[in-house]
């Protein structure tokens, strides 16, 4: 059926903007930002995601403050509005592309959260430079993804329990995807994907002055060289670059990354580490991570038994309070019972040293 949305001359495929090209039951079109505090104190984390062949557009917001997690989470039907970016409480809202956007929560009864921020950035966003691609058995695609991410900086005030927070000058990062995504939801029956799709993902993008830089590895087990996230032979696939201001220069590509990170609750935490990015042009770009907030994913529904992306749940609303300083918590939050990689399930918002310069960011990891 045509919808609003139609009337616009924005059509890339044969049908009207209610339906996908190849309707793939895993078709989502995804915003997703975690927003930090300098001084470690308080993350914000969100996600919305449309999902067009089930009818259904979700969203999650998670804060850490206080040795606690909040986590709240709504589901609703998509009915000719796949640009209304409301679900429940929380919105999005483009203020300027690529420059300015507000992220609300609303407060409610029950409910011990709400913000008000808004994110902007002087700094260009960060594009793949292809798809990440995968197909099962060199046959039915299970990964065809889209994506670029962006950095800034970010105001605005957070609510936990009554106590209203300030916010001035916190830093962070946003990403928008779009196509098929294998992982974080699954359509019943349709089978897990295949183990070649990587063991192990590093997800990191930080910023500092006028400089931005993102990076996305995804670990395999066959020997070489790095691939683009598109080449699915079971080599370790690479995709990232550093920019500069909106419309300074092209972005500066790399090309591989050496990870020496150490991790605690068995091998899933961040405790630290560092990276070296190696780029087109030969040079090496060393970091040290150090991270300052922690964000269990599986609050935002990657990974969530309860509330997973992609299936339909239209009037859902959820809020879960987290005690972040018990072990068996922290247990429960990194538990992976999906048997397949679920490359964002824990987020880390870091303070990143290069040389002298300190600079902020977020590291997304896999369990």
């Amino acid at each position: 059926m045509a919808t609003e949305l139609d009337d616009y001359a924005i059509h890339q495929i044969v049908e009207n903007m209610e339906l996908v090209e190849g309707r793939n039951p895993r078709w989502v079109d995804e915003l997703w930002f975690h927003i930090g505090t300098t001084d470690g104190s308080l993350s914000v984390a969100g996600h919305i995601g449309v999902y067009p062949p089930t009818a259904t557009m979700d969203a999650a917001a998670s804060v850490a403050y206080g040795g606690k997690q909040y986590d709240v989470r709504f589901g609703r039907r998509v009915d000719g509005d796949r640009d209304r970016r409301e679900v429940g409480g929380i919105s999005a809202e483009i203020v300027d592309a690529f420059r300015s956007w507000r992220f609300k929560l609303e407060p409610a009864e029950g409910q011990a959260i709400s913000f008000d921020l808004e994110f902007t950035s002087e700094l260009q966003p960060m594009e793949v430079a292809g798809p990440v691609q995968h197909r099962r058995d060199g046959r039915q695609v299970i990964w065809d993804l889209y994506q670029y991410s962006q950095t800034g900086t970010a105001s605005g005030s957070v609510t936990v329990e009554g106590e209203t927070i300030e916010v001035e000058g916190a830093v962070g990062a946003r990403e928008r995807s779009w196509g098929v995504r294998p992982v974080f939801g699954q359509i019943p029956h349709l089978g897990r994907p295949p183990s070649s799709i990587g063991s192990r993902s590093f997800w990191l993008a930080s910023t500092a002055g006028d400089l931005s830089g993102w990076v996305w590895r995804i670990e395999g087990d066959r020997a070489g060289n790095p691939g683009g996230l598109g080449d699915d032979t079971g080599r370790t696939r690479l995709d990232g670059c550093m920019v500069g201001p909106h419309g300074e220069g092209e972005p500066t590509r790399f090309t591989d990354a050496d990870l020496d990170l150490q991790f605690e609750m068995d091998g899933k935490r961040l405790r630290g580490g560092s990276v070296t990015l190696h780029d087109w042009d030969g040079g090496a770009h060393a970091l040290s991570l150090k991270p300052l907030t922690t964000i269990y994913a599986k609050g935002l529904g990657y990974g969530h038994p309860d509330f997973r992306h992609i299936e339909y749940k239209d009037g859902v609303a959820q809020a879960e309070t987290h005690d972040t300083t018990d072990a068996a918590t922290i247990g429960q939050l990194l538990d992976n019972d999906s048997g397949h990689i679920n490359p964002f399930a824990i987020e880390h918002f870091c303070e990143v040293t290069a040389g002298e310069r300190t600079a902020y960011g977020v590291v997304r990891l896999s369990i």
